[in-house]
């Protein structure tokens, strides 16, 4: 069968493809921070659409030239000589609710926020687990939209991110002896932070492409 013609569409379209798509993450963004933790699926789909560049997937940010801008980095390099597990992009709440949040939501991290070329921000190490196994944002964005529930749900996942996303691989345990608790998940708030990241870099870096109205919700405000 002979190949269907493609047409070139105008930059205009590319453009406001960006301006919808950035809606449709503060929206999810949004939902998130009032309590919709699944909404993180979406988000990683999102995330997914503007940042891989590979193949047949071409990055909507890279359609635009805006991929290769340095992006905002709020988890900093992780520590070499620390020997516990580490997960900068997200806190820990503990409560009536134990949850991971992630750092836009508490006022911000302690880490120094830094400004990164793509590839380094996209590729760095943000997580190691009790193994000494780590993920970068590239491989947590893609698990979940690819694999996870995004765009697709996999009858079998990456064992590393099985282990993070399902037991527990970074830990820490809620209570003492038997009644002590796994503590949930970190991946929908690390998801969170980086769109997070994602939406602070356009609205810097884009800002003569796009406007962007997103403000995180701060928890420790409520």
């Amino acid at each position: 069968m002979a190949r269907k013609k493609r047409v070139k569409r105008p930059r205009a379209d590319i453009v406001n493809e960006l301006k919808e798509q950035i809606e449709l993450l503060i929206h999810a963004c949004e939902a998130f921070d009032n309590g919709l933790q699944p909404i993180g699926k979406h988000i990683a789909l999102s995330l997914r659409k503007l940042l891989h560049h590979h193949r047949q997937s071409k990055a909507l940010l890279e359609q635009l030239g805006l991929r290769s801008k340095r992006h905002l980095d709020t988890a900093g390099d992780l520590n070499t000589r620390n020997l516990l597990t580490e997960n900068p992009l997200c806190v820990m709440r503990i409560g009536a609710n134990n949850q991971y949040l992630p750092t836009c939501a508490v006022g911000g991290s302690p880490i120094p926020a830094r400004w990164l070329p793509f590839e380094k921000w996209w590729n760095n190490k943000v997580i190691r687990d009790e193994k000494g196994r780590f993920f970068n944002r590239r491989e947590l964005v893609l698990h979940v939209a690819d694999t996870d529930g995004g765009a697709h749900v996999d009858p079998e996942l990456d064992e590393q991110y099985m282990d993070l996303s399902r037991n527990n691989s970074l830990g820490w345990i809620i209570g003492d002896g038997e009644a002590g608790k796994p503590f949930p998940p970190p991946i929908m708030a690390c998801i969170c932070q980086i769109a997070h990241e994602v939406l602070e870099t356009l609205k810097v870096k884009a800002n003569d492409v796009v406007t962007i109205n997103y403000e995180p919700i701060n928890e420790s405000a409520k």
